[in-house]
C-alpha cells in the first residue's frame, strides 16, 4: 500500500513535502522489482469474531475481558481447513503457489509476479464467496509521497524547564522549541519538550515513582522500510535517566534488519521508539521491520504471531498509513478499499478478541487528510488537487477496531504540569501559510507546509456501538479516538545517516540542530507510540492487581469520558482545519473530531482500568 510517514521534521531551511525513494534501505528489504505479494481474504465468520470482540471489549458486558488466544481466536472464526484447500487447489492450477496462512487464519499471503496481478484477481473472483478481498503488495523500488519538513516555525519561546536531564544533552523549555535566533542563542540546547516534561504532565511520572515502568509489557511498533539505529535509543535513554532500553528487532517480511543510515523512514523508527520508553521505560519494546509495501493486514498479523513476538504484545502501534481517498483508489471493485480495509478490519479484530490494544497515528494533515499529498499534484490539475484538499481522515485510524490517536498542543508550568492544552494546528496557531507555491522535480506543484492532528468522518465507516451509545453525534464513524501532545513533539536523537545525505529528501536521519543528532520532531507519530506505552503501564498495574489486560480501549475511553473520569483530560480549544475552510473540525466540551474525547492522564487511566476489570 503506499504509505504516508506522519512525521513533521522541524529544520532549518525551507519548508517542503518532498518525494522520497521508497527503496532506500537496499535490497534486503524487499527483494527485486520484480517481487509482489497478494493477501488473499479466505471466508471466514466475521460477523461472530466481531460480535465477540465487542462482548469481551465492552466495560457494561457480562464477558468483558474474557479473551482468548490469538491460536484460539482463528480456530473458532478463521478460515475453515476446507475452505483453505479449496483456495489453494484453485491457486495450484492457475500455478500460484500455495501461499502463507496467516496466523489469524484470516488470509493467504502469496507470492504474484507483478505480470500475473490481474491473473490472480481473476481467479480470486472466480472463487465467489470463498475470497473475501485482494491486496497485492508490489516490492521493490517506487515513488512514495512522505511530509518532510516544517522549518523555521516561530514561537514565543520560554523559559528553561526542570529536565534533569545529563550534562550535554538537549534541554526542554515551557513553550515547545524556541526558534527565534536570539532565543535559540540563548537557550542553545532547549529544542522542544524531553521525557521528564511528557511524564509529568500527562500522569506518568506517578506510577514511575511507584516502580510501575513498564517491566512485563510488551509493546510493538510497526515500520514500513523504516529502520532505526539501536546506538540512537541508547544515547536518549541515557541523557534522560530512562535506563537501559529492552529494545529488539523482529523481522517481518524481509530477511535482514534494514540499514538505518539508508533507510527512508529511520527518524519515523527512532521516534516510534523513542516515544514508547518514554512513557514506559521498562517495557519490552519489538521494531517489527517490513519492507515499505507490505501490507497493513500482514504486518500487524506479524505483531500477533507468538512465535515471531516472543510474547504477545500488551499494544501495537502504527505511524503509518494513508488518507481514505487513496485506499479507496487502490482498492477491489465494490466496496471502496476492500482490499486493505477488509483484511486489516479482521486482524484487528482478531486482536480485541485477543486482549491486545491497537491504536493507529490519525496523521498530520489535520482535516483534509490528503493534504500532505498535495505536494506531488501540479498546480495544473486543480480537480486532483480538490479532492486531496477536501476533508477525508486517515486509514488504519479512521477503522473501528483501531484507536486513532490525533494531536494536542500545549504549554507548561514551570513544574511541568499542564498550563493550556488545545487541537494542534499550526496554520492558526503559528501562522504557516495552509499552502503555497514550489517546485518538485522541476514541474511547478502546491506545497503543504502547515501540520495538524487529523481529525472528522470516515467515508468508509459507520458509527460505531461505543460512540454511538455516548452519543456522539452523525451517523459516521468520526476520528480521532484520542489525542496526545503532537506539535513539534520532542528532542529526538538521531544519527545514522549516509555522508553528504540532507536528510529532507534523502536517507537516514535529518541533519541536528544540536550536536551530533539532536532535532525537533512532531508528529502524530509521537501521539501513538506515547498512549501505547500509557496502556503498556496499564497492563502492568492490571497484572499485579489481577484484573487484567486493557485490550481494545475505545469502549473504556469513551465510557469514561461520558462521566467525567478525571482519566480522561477534555481539550476544548482549537481546532484541526489546516486550510483554513472553517468547515472542521473544532475542539470543545466533550467528544469532537479534532481531538477526540482529549487526553489521557496515564496514572488515572489505569487506575480506571483496574477499577473496569475488578
Amino acid at each position: 500500500m503506499p504509505l504516508s510517514r506522519r512525521l513533521v521534521i522541524a529544520v532549518a531551511g525551507a519548508a517542503l513535502v518532498a518525494i522520497v525513494p521508497a527503496a532506500a534501505h537496499g535490497g534486503a528489504a524487499g527483494g527485486s522489482p520484480d517481487d509482489a505479494t497478494s493477501d488473499i481474504g479466505i471466508a471466514r465468520d466475521t460477523a461472530g469474531l466481531q460480535a465477540f470482540a465487542r462482548a469481551v471489549s465492552d466495560p457494561g458486558s457480562p464477558r468483558y475481558r474474557e479473551y482468548l488466544t490469538v491460536r484460539q481466536v482463528a480456530v473458532r472464526f478463521g478460515a475453515r481447513p476446507s475452505a483453505v484447500r479449496a483456495v489453494r487447489a484453485r491457486l495450484a492450477k492457475a500455478g500460484f503457489g500455495p501461499g502463507r496462512l496467516d496466523v489469524t487464519r484470516g488470509f493467504l499471503t502469496v507470492p504474484t509476479p507483478p505480470k500475473r496481478a490481474q491473473d490472480l484477481r481473476r481467479v480470486a473472483h472466480g472463487l465467489g464467496g470463498l475470497v473475501t478481498g485482494v491486496e497485492t503488495s508490489l516490492r521493490g523500488p517506487r515513488p512514495r509521497l512522505v511530509p518532510a519538513g516544517i522549518a523555521n516555525t516561530p514561537t514565543l519561546g520560554g523559559w528553561p524547564s526542570r529536565t534533569g536531564t545529563a550534562r550535554g544533552c538537549a534541554q526542554g523549555t515551557s513553550l515547545p522549541m524556541p526558534r527565534q535566533a536570539a532565543q535559540q542563542a540563548a537557550f542553545p540546547k532547549s529544542l522542544a519538550y524531553v521525557p521528564n516534561q511528557f511524564q509529568t504532565a500527562f500522569g506518568f511520572a506517578p506510577l514511575h515513582r511507584t516502580g510501575v515502568r513498564g517491566q512485563g509489557s510488551h509493546v510493538a511498533v510497526l515500520q514500513f522500510g523504516a529502520g532505526y539505529s539501536p546506538g540512537d535509543i541508547t544515547a536518549f535513554a541515557t541523557c534522560f535517566g530512562l535506563g537501559t532500553p529492552n529494545v529488539r528487532t523482529v523481522l517481518g517480511d524481509i530477511t535482514a534488519p534494514l540499514d538505518p543510515a539508508r533507510s527512508g523512514g529511520t527518524a519515523e523508527a527512532t521516534l516510534d521508539v523513542q516515544s514508547v520508553i518514554t512513557a514506559a521505560p521498562a517495557a519490552r519494546v519489538s521494531v517489527l521491520e517490513g519492507s515499505d509495501s507490505a501490507s497493513t493486514a500482514e504486518l500487524f498479523s506479524m505483531a500477533l504471531d507468538v512465535r515471531r513476538m516472543g510474547t504477545l504484545p500488551d499494544a501495537i502501534s502504527s505511524s503509518w498509513g494513508d488518507c481514505e481517498f487513496l485506499v479507496q483508489l487502490s482498492g477491489q471493485p465494490g466496496t471502496p478499499g476492500s482490499g486493505q480495509r477488509v483484511l486489516a478490519d479482521w486482524v484487528a479484530a482478531t486482536a480485541a478478541a485477543s486482549g491486545v490494544s491497537v491504536m493507529a497515528a490519525t496523521g498530520d494533515s489535520g482535516a483534509q487528510s490528503c493534504a500532505h499529498d498535495v505536494s506531488g499534484v501540479p498546480v495544473d490539475e486543480p480537480d486532483l488537487l480538490a479532492q486531496l484538499a477536501t476533508n477525508w481522515v486517515g486509514y488504519p485510524a479512521s477503522s473501528p477496531w483501531f484507536t486513532g490517536v490525533g494531536g494536542t498542543d500545549m504549554i507548561l508550568r514551570r513544574n511541568n504540569t499542564l498550563r493550556h492544552q488545545w487541537a494542534w494546528n499550526d496554520r492558526t496557531t503559528i501562522g504557516l501559510p495552509p499552502m503555497e507555491p514550489g517546485t518538485m522535480g522541476g514541474v511547478p506543484a502546491t506545497m503543504f507546509p502547515a501540520g495538524g492532528g487529523t481529525g472528522g468522518q470516515s467515508q468508509f465507516y459507520s458509527m460505531p456501538w461505543y460512540q454511538r451509545a455516548v452519543g456522539v453525534p452523525g451517523a459516521r464513524r468520526t476520528s480521532p479516538d484520542v489525542s496526545m501532545f503532537a506539535a513539534r513533539s520532542l528532542a529526538l536523537y538521531c544519527s545514522a545517516r549516509t555522508p553528504g545525505s540532507t536528510g529532507l529528501d534523502g536517507p537516514g536521519c535529518p541533519p541536528p540542530i544540536v550536536g551530533d543528532g539532536w532535532f525537533p520532531v512532531a508528529g502524530t507519530s509521537f501521539a501513538s507510540p506515547l498512549f501505547a506505552g500509557a496502556l503498556a503501564l496499564a497492563n502492568q498495574v492490571g497484572r499485579r492487581a489481577g484484573t487484567g489486560r486493557v485490550g481494545f480501549v475505545n469502549p473504556l475511553l469513551y465510557d469514561a469520558s461520558a462521566v467525567g473520569e478525571r482519566a480522561v483530560m477534555d481539550v476544548t480549544l482549537g481546532n484541526n482545519d489546516v486550510l483554513d475552510t472553517r468547515k472542521c473540525c473544532w475542539a470543545g466540551p466533550g467528544y469532537d473530531m479534532a481531538t477526540g474525547v482529549g487526553t489521557v492522564n496515564a496514572a488515572a487511566l489505569a487506575e480506571l482500568a483496574r477499577r473496569a476489570g475488578g
